[in-house]
């Protein structure tokens, strides 16, 4: 029994150990800035933050789940949707494959969606959405800007600022912005319009709201409909079968791209 509880003992020390060697700042993620989560909800650097599990942040170790996203996003992939983007569109410039996967980095667990053709699935959902949103990456803000504030002892609005829709999948209101940057590591709450005017910090937002709400309907193996719910849930069930019948197209067409069958459930 003494022999036991001396192991027991000596492996206790030395998990606290590994985790003692590098600062822990939080728990439950919302991580500063170059800080990985770890798989139990802690903020830090090296191996037990940023190695297995680690759920956001420069993590070391990807999930499994197919190909590399930056090898099912090519160039060619990418420039395909934003080549459709007029000439005059303020995101033809802004929006950037190279910021679009800095972005990815600090999301291991995007397009790692269990099996290979869920990866490419989720990938060809996210791309649908970002399409679809922002009109083939020609808009970088929301056309209709309105001040979206809403009471939040939280997370208060700031005076002056609007809240209103901006980045690939057009982040709205003043909750949003102030738990996303929180969980970014920015400071959008006071300084929104960053979604506006760097590109990397834009796509972060984008994978905060899709990670945060839409990829666990891909991992449960959930269809495309239910994407389209968790994006705009106002477009299903008539109220606008336009825009749904414009995100499956899309859908259908990344996933053709790239070389995986849509799935069921495709409509809302």
């Amino acid at each position: 029994m003494v022999a036991f509880n001396i192991v027991k003992l000596v492996a206790i020390v030395a998990i606290l150990a590994a985790f003692s060697s590098d600062s822990v700042v939080g728990q439950n993620c919302g991580c500063a800035s170059g800080l990985c989560c770890s798989q139990w909800g802690y903020c830090g650097t090296g191996t037990p933050y940023c190695g297995a599990g680690c759920q956001q942040g420069p993590c070391t170790t990807a999930p499994p789940g197919g190909p590399s996203v930056d090898s099912m996003v090519t160039p060619a992939f990418f420039n395909r949707i934003i080549a459709q983007a007029g000439s005059g569109c303020e995101g033809k410039t802004f929006y950037k494959r190279s910021t679009f996967l800095e972005a990815a980095k600090a999301n291991p667990k995007f397009g790692h969606a269990g099996t290979a053709i869920q990866s490419k699935r989720e990938i060809a959902a996210f791309f649908a959405h970002v399409t679809h949103e922002t009109g083939h990456f020609c808009y970088v803000r929301e056309i209709a800007r309105g001040t979206y504030c809403q009471s939040s002892t939280q997370y208060p609005c700031d005076s002056g600022k609007k809240y209103y829709g901006r980045g690939p999948i057009q982040i709205t209101w003043n909750y949003n912005y102030g738990a996303c940057g929180k969980s970014i590591g920015e400071n959008l709450l006071n300084n929104p319009d960053l979604v506006a005017t760097d590109s990397t910090i834009a796509f972060k937002t984008a994978f905060w709201f899709w990670m945060k709400n839409v990829h666990s309907v891909i991992t449960s193996g959930g269809g495309f409909g239910q994407t389209i719910r968790k994006i705009n849930g106002g477009e299903c069930g008539g109220g606008n079968s336009a825009a749904v019948q414009a995100r499956v197209k899309y859908y259908t067409a990344y996933c053709a791209q790239l070389g995986v069958s849509p799935g069921p459930n495709l409509s809302c």
